[in-house]
């Protein structure tokens, strides 16, 4: 039985690998995963230390105790593997050092070019790939005198951020100086994007790759909220195979071959242009945003299983057809929470697998500016197609009424 060192393995995944034949031996930061879950990350690391074969516990930004970590681990366990699928921030280091130590499944270069959204960006303008005109400062106070050479709106972002965090469109420079304090709130002071505003239905494909050959598991259709930040409102799995989807996925595959990628989950955020699909960015690990539950929902396919599978060599076996997974996020007027009902009642519906509202009365209602301040959501299924899962969301979310006190 193999030894494999994760990163950050998230509850849900210890079993999956245990069940494809790993040992695993856990590496987690108290305060990534306070970040994650908030009151809840003691029990919840509790509960990974119960699951693993081993765990440590280190400080993510401290560079060289979390690179010991790693060394450490792998050195008292002789690991076959080191493998970090969890929040890109802290994954370079992993690959870094596992490269080092010959534990590695993926490059750390190949790793860098998916995570890095200028690295990316590079890559795919060198290769001729789906081409985006963009530009890069290290300070939001340049990025005023970049805009000549582009038509507003343009996107403005951070190169290494994740969950959609400090992307913003630009519709004026006068609101540079607000999304300068909303990086500064994120503490980021990385560089950062300016990229050509793309028009048109976003995708993300999902692909598990093993020993370097991609396959393509499926198209998942976003429904984005309200401009100017990019936060998604909702993601379907189980778009129908047609031409414009085929180039979607084949771009996203193309992608892979560029960066090198040999072992694992992909996920790739693609918009079908006027002028053809054009990629937004990339993440070497599987779909956020329960993706992978609504893949299980929909279609019955254990994402995170086969993700160990790939790992283990064994190629992953095509989805099947089926119906439609959706999470559909709600949206509230930002404020202090008076009431709330109709929950309960959402929860009862037929279709209804899980609802999250974590909020009470007397709670703030944060605005909606990233992925980490959404309302709660509900995981739905529908036999039919997108129509009838987003006509189930819709039903949801009239059934819960909210008394919003704005601050």
């Amino acid at each position: 039985m193999p030894n494999l060192v994760m990163v950050m393995p998230y509850q849900a995944y210890i079993a999956k690998a245990q069940a494809e034949g790993f040992r695993i031996f856990a590496i987690w930061d108290p305060a990534e995963a306070g970040r994650l879950f908030g009151a809840q990350a003691p029990a919840y690391l509790r509960k990974v230390e119960e699951l693993v074969d081993g765990f440590r516990l280190v400080d993510f930004t401290d560079s060289a105790a979390y690179a010991d970590a790693i060394r450490e681990t792998v050195g008292e366990t002789g690991a076959d593997h080191v493998w970090h699928v969890g929040s890109e921030e802290s994954m370079q280091l992993a690959y870094d050092v596992a490269d080092e130590l010959g534990k590695a499944v993926n490059s750390p270069a190949s790793v860098a070019l998916l995570n890095d959204k200028l690295a990316m960006r590079t890559l795919l303008r060198d290769k001729g790939i789906s081409s985006v005109r963009f530009a890069t400062a290290s300070r939001w106070q340049d990025v005023e005198g970049l805009l000549a050479d582009f038509t507003l709106p343009v996107v403005v972002k951070p190169a290494a951020l994740s969950a959609s965090r400090g992307t913003f469109l630009l519709t004026d420079p006068a609101d540079l100086p607000a999304w300068g304090a909303e990086l500064a709130a994120l503490a980021y002071d990385g560089p950062l994007l300016v990229e050509e505003y793309l028009r048109g239905p976003e995708f993300s494909v999902e692909t598990m790759t093993v020993r370097g050959e991609h396959h393509v598991l499926g198209v998942t259709r976003k429904l984005l909220g309200p401009l100017p930040h990019f936060v998604e409102r909702g993601h379907l799995f189980g778009e129908p195979e047609t031409p414009e989807t085929r180039q979607v996925a084949d771009l996203a595959v193309e992608l892979l071959d560029a960066t090198g990628y040999q072992c694992g989950p992909a996920h790739t955020e693609v918009i079908l242009t006027a002028a053809g699909p054009r990629i937004v960015e990339s993440q070497a690990r599987l779909g956020g945003d329960k993706i992978p539950d609504i893949i299980r929902l929909g279609r019955g396919y254990d994402v995170k299983r086969a993700m160990f599978a790939a790992l283990a060599g064994r190629t992953p076996p095509p989805i099947p057809d089926g119906g439609v997974g959706h999470i559909a996020y709600f949206a509230f007027p930002a404020g202090v929470l008076r009431s709330v009902s109709g929950v309960d009642e959402a929860r009862q519906l037929d279709f209804v697998d899980t609802l999250n509202f974590p909020f009470s009365a007397g709670d703030v209602l944060p605005e909606t500016v990233s992925s980490k301040t959404r309302h709660g959501y509900v995981i739905l299924t529908a036999s039919e197609d997108a129509e009838q899962a987003t006509a189930r969301a819709d039903r949801v979310r009239e059934l819960i009424e909210v008394e919003v006190e704005a601050r």
